[in-house]
């Protein structure tokens, strides 16, 4: 799923462990190394609503390719 210069991208171990990631631009090493936890209260109504999509969706092998459900 592509829109501009944005990527959206699900990682899942099957282990309980999961990223929702949003990403503007190029996805570096040098970018993740700067990753922080959000803090801004401003941003709780939509952290609500990405925890029950992130909830519910899961990554599956599909014919040799990856994809989301």
């Amino acid at each position: 799923m592509k829109n501009d210069n944005y990527k959206f991208i699900l990682a899942d171990d099957h282990k309980g462990n999961k990223v929702l990631a949003v990403i503007k631009g190029k996805l570096s090493t040098e970018l993740v190394s700067h990753a922080k936890a959000i803090t801004d209260t401003r941003f709780n109504v939509v952290a609500d609503q990405l925890k029950k999509i992130i909830d519910s969706a899961s990554v599956i092998e599909k014919d040799g390719e990856q994809s989301c459900n």
